[in-house]
């Protein structure tokens, strides 16, 4: 098996529930080109049901759409997220990251101004990929913009991603035509 080839081919048309269908339905491609992240995981169909609900619950958490998507975006960069951060451009965009910010947060985060929330937003994750922790600094000025649920919400949200890029790259699950395309329009971000 080369490299690039998927551990686990996602599963085809025919092996498809109604669940997934559905969802697959809803989803960016849609049947015609489905999103290979949930044909693969859908190979174990309660945990995917599970996940399903956790990961629905984080994109529709109390956190601003671009502090999620800014956390999405740096996360998939800084663990090697590349299913993830093909995924999240324009999701980013539509909550107003600009093309200029995301090649920033896939690459040096000097290149472009941001205010010092979002400046310790992002720093959490950096600090999370370098030390595995973050920093008393990085949380006192988080936390004097963020309740407690949201900081929790935050750490969750990162970790998600984190374990997220883990498995996808682990089961070397390949980006769609799409998505591959979008991707290789946008400097910076991970490696192929």
């Amino acid at each position: 098996m080369a490299a690039t080839e998927p551990r686990i081919a996602p599963l085809p048309p025919e092996q498809w529930d109604e669940r997934l269908t559905r969802l697959l339905s809803a989803s960016p491609g849609g049947t015609q080109e489905p999103m290979h992240i949930f044909t693969t995981l859908a190979h174990q169909p309660e945990l995917f049901r599970r996940w399903l609900g956790f990961g629905g619950a984080l994109l529709g958490g109390s956190l601003s759409g671009r502090i999620r998507e800014l956390v999405i975006l740096r996360t998939a960069y800084r663990f090697n997220g590349r299913y993830e951060w093909a995924h999240h451009i324009e999701l980013g965009e539509r909550q107003g990251i600009t093309a200029e910010e995301t090649a920033a947060l896939g690459g040096d985060l000097s290149s472009t101004e941001w205010d010092p929330f979002e400046r310790a937003v992002l720093a959490a994750v950096d600090e999370t990929a370098d030390e595995g922790v973050v920093s008393d600094g990085t949380w006192a000025t988080l936390a004097a913009t963020l309740n407690q649920g949201d900081l929790v919400e935050l750490l969750m949200l990162l970790a998600h991603y984190l374990m997220l890029s883990t498995v996808l790259r682990s089961l070397r699950v390949q980006l769609e035509p799409s998505a591959e395309a979008l991707v290789a329009s946008v400097p910076g971000g991970p490696l192929a």
